[in-house]
C-alpha cells in the first residue's frame, strides 16, 4: 500500500512537471498574439487601402484581425 501511493506520488510529480514545461510556451503564445494580430490588423488594413478599386470586401481580413485581439485582449 505504501508503494503504491509512493509510485502515484512520483506519478503525480512528473505529470505536473511536464505540465508545467509545456504550459510556459503556450502562455508566451497566448500574451503576444493579442499584439501580433493588431501588427497583421494593420498590415492588412494598409493592404486594403492600396488594392484598386477599394471596396468594402478587402477591409474584412483587416477588420476580423482587429475582432480577435480585442476579443483575446477582453479574455486574458
Amino acid at each position: 500500500m505504501i508503494t503504491l501511493a509512493l509510485v502515484l506520488v512520483a506519478v503525480i510529480v512528473v505529470a505536473a512537471v511536464i505540465l508545467s514545461i509545456l504550459s510556459v510556451p503556450f502562455l508566451i503564445i497566448l500574451g503576444l498574439l493579442p499584439w501580433a494580430l493588431t501588427v497583421l490588423g494593420i498590415i492588412l488594413l494598409i493592404k486594403a487601402l492600396f488594392e484598386k478599386p477599394v471596396r468594402w470586401e478587402n477591409f474584412m481580413p483587416a477588420v476580423i484581425a482587429f475582432v480577435v485581439s480585442a476579443v483575446l485582449r477582453w479574455i486574458f
